[in-house]
């Protein structure tokens, strides 16, 4: 085996051609996609820290055994932690939020915004100012120069209305 410089547009080259392939192949490890995101850019990184390579007859699988050898860390690490010492089985799920649940959250957070606009002027007041800004009845009451009973009202009126704009019910 020789030892050659690399340069870091060949480098480049090889992550990018081969990065999918390694996201999935981390994955398949780790069962986090982004711990695999993460793992995948940590072995660009790795290479890149190179000013030489050996094994120059099979960068791929230097890339991929790099690779493999970052997932091995992360999952010792993560069964040191102590925090849950559960074996890494299909199962076994990312705790952090996948995109399909973000998207979701995502048309919720517009909807409810797009409810809040929809409210008439006063009452779209009312409830930013309770839950929002945290004024009580009476402050809102003070501040609006409106009774209490009426704070009430319209705030219980807007979150109706938020709710079944948020159900997709009409009211």
């Amino acid at each position: 085996m020789s030892v050659i410089a690399i340069k870091h547009d060949q480098i480049a080259e090889l992550f990018l051609t081969h990065k999918e392939a390694i996201v999935d192949f981390l994955l398949r490890k780790v069962k986090c996609p982004d711990a695999a995101q993460d793992l995948s850019q940590e072995t660009y990184l790795r290479l890149l820290g190179k000013d030489s390579l050996t094994h120059t007859d099979n960068l791929p699988g230097y890339l991929f055994r790099t690779a493999e050898r970052l997932s091995i860390d992360f999952i010792r690490h993560h069964q040191r932690s102590g925090a849950k010492t559960q074996e890494l089985d299909d199962e076994l799920t990312c705790p952090l939020m996948q995109p399909e649940d973000f998207a979701i959250l995502s048309q919720q957070c517009e909807r409810l915004l797009q409810a809040i606009a929809s409210l008439p002027r006063q009452c779209r007041h009312i409830l930013l100012l309770r839950k929002i800004d945290e004024l009580t009845y009476a402050q809102i009451a003070g501040k609006l120069g409106i009774s209490e009973k009426t704070v009430q009202r319209q705030l219980v009126k807007a979150m109706l209305h938020c709710h079944h704009m948020l159900i997709g019910t009409q009211h």
